[in-house]
């Protein structure tokens, strides 16, 4: 059982949700909230987010919508009991279920084509490139040490409906990969939309939503912008109406 005294607390949607996560470790971003406001669901569907971290995403997605219901994978285990924990104090045990689990075995979990929705926000960097930062939970989140891109990708095509939508945040460096995996594995480009840290910058991030089965055609949205003054933190309208609607720090 984890000891809570040793987490952080934080508030979502004006403190209607509670999370808790590692003081020193992987951390949620800004680019779990983007993803969050870009996911798409329906009542009635069931959703997984495929390497959780504490839950954020799928907490937000049950906050959010009516009706649906969501499973979260993980392969560390401390973060399983983290997301376990927060669905615990949100009131959400019966609707998420977690698992301890790499991607890579997915199959010997769940039947083929078991969800409506797969959401992810995958390690990116490549082992062999660049520096692998020393903690290693920081380590396996970002860096493709227990599960590849394209192995993510691989288990969101396995795990969707025909039909089903898969969505992604990733760094734009591994933009042109993230395309022809999935088109590999017929999940079809649907949606796509750029972020950028302020107006003056290039994107470093994009949004994907792809469709397991989907025709050609795909609508590219103006780019998100994060900052209007970067230096002074200050956020463009865009992103205070985002803020506004699902984060308040207590």
């Amino acid at each position: 059982m984890i000891d809570i005294s040793g987490l952080d607390r934080t508030t979502f949607l004006k403190e209607s949700l509670v999370i808790y996560q590692k003081r020193r470790g992987f951390r949620f971003g800004t680019d779990t909230f983007l993803l969050a406001d870009f996911v798409r669901c329906h009542p009635g569907e069931c959703f997984i987010d495929l390497g959780t971290g504490s839950g954020v995403i799928p907490l937000l997605l049950l906050e959010k919508y009516e009706d649906i219901t969501g499973a979260a994978v993980d392969v560390v285990k401390e973060y399983v009991e983290l997301t376990k924990l927060n669905a615990e104090v949100n009131g959400f045990t019966n609707k998420l279920d977690v698992f301890c689990l790499n991607v890579k075995d997915v199959r010997s979990c769940f039947p083929a084509e078991r969800f409506d929705v797969v959401v992810t926000n995958p390690p990116f960097k490549e082992v062999r490139r660049g520096l692998i930062n020393p903690d290693n939970y920081k380590a396996i989140a970002r860096h493709e040490i227990e599960g590849t891109l394209k192995d993510f990708i691989e288990a969101a095509a396995y795990l969707l409906k025909w039909k089903g939508r898969f969505y992604l945040v990733c760094p734009v460096e591994r933009f042109v990969d993230t395309i022809f995996f999935c088109r590999s594995k017929n999940l079809e480009p649907k949606r796509i939309r750029f972020i950028q840290p302020s107006r003056e910058e290039k994107a470093n991030l994009f949004l994907l939503e792809a469709r397991k089965g989907g025709g050609k055609g795909m609508e590219v949205l103006p780019p998100l912008v994060i900052y209007e003054d970067k230096k002074n933190r200050i956020y463009t309208s865009e992103m205070k109406k985002k803020y506004e609607a699902f984060f308040e720090s207590k």
